[in-house]
């Protein structure tokens, strides 16, 4: 028996979308019950499942999914361009190793354990006092100097939705975290301030990886002509040879099986 999975970019982008929706909403429920309801024995419970701004929690659980898919999807569109002898083949190759980095980094918050080393080196405070900002921030600003050609030779609907997610993902990332950290080193950790700041930062950031998704997904349907996905599932008088099949067509190639359409 032989089935196909069809994704589309607005579909796909709409799934993702009512994802987000869901867990901010969540997440602003859950600590609002902390703040309303501190009795209540199960609010602590419930912010720590949903609140944006914890870790191990479904919210991590659906950003190291979104960062591994779009890693997925840059290394499909960085083996058609190997194929096709692209010039920036390299470019696409090391944005998917920086997506699986992003993914483990999420699941791992790696980039954390710099706080405490560069705070007290820095003897940081205000807006800087979630340190490792200041280092992130320095290969983010060498990382986009290196790129801009790469993303200048996109087509220009692709090049839009790149600058779109890069600024919602670093403007969440680095510059709402700043905010973030001049208030915990204020105010606290615990005030209203605080925790609307943080979820309009994990918000954005999540945003930025959907319009990325959308990106990507509408670049290999338009220039790379879709992806393939047929799923072969061997029957009572089906050959050993039946198996699961993944391709994705090279640029100079015609697509046979348009997975997104």
């Amino acid at each position: 028996m032989k089935s196909q999975i069809a994704l589309t970019p607005g579909a796909v982008t709409q799934f993702l979308l009512r994802l987000v929706a869901c867990l901010v909403v969540l997440s602003f429920l859950s600590q609002m019950s902390v703040y309303f309801l501190p009795e209540v024995k199960w609010a602590n419970f419930f912010a720590k499942a949903f609140n944006l701004d914890a870790e191990k929690n479904v919210p991590t659980l659906y950003s190291c999914l979104a960062l591994l898919f779009s890693s997925l999807l840059l290394g499909a569109i960085a083996n058609a361009k190997n194929l096709d002898s692209d010039p920036y083949k390299n470019h696409w190759k090391i944005l998917s190793f920086i997506f699986l980095f992003l993914c483990l980094d999420e699941a791992g918050s790696l980039h954390e354990k710099l706080m405490e080393p560069m705070r007290s080196l820095l003897n940081a405070s205000g807006f800087l006092y979630f340190t490792w900002v200041v280092p992130i921030g320095f290969l983010v600003a060498i990382f986009l100097l290196s790129y801009s050609k790469f993303v200048f030779h996109l087509p220009v609907s692709t090049k839009k939705l790149f600058v779109a997610a890069c600024a919602l993902y670093i403007g969440g990332g680095i510059g709402m975290e700043m905010l973030g950290g001049y208030l915990s080193s204020t105010t606290g950790e615990g005030s209203l301030a605080y925790a609307l700041v943080t979820t309009i930062e994990e918000s954005l950031e999540m945003l930025g990886i959907v319009v990325f998704i959308h990106a990507l997904i509408s670049y290999i349907k338009t220039y790379l002509g879709g992806v393939g996905w047929n799923i072969y599932i061997p029957g009572k008088n089906s050959q050993a040879t039946d198996y699961q099949n993944i391709g994705l067509p090279a640029l100079s190639e015609p697509a046979h099986t348009n997975l997104l359409k």
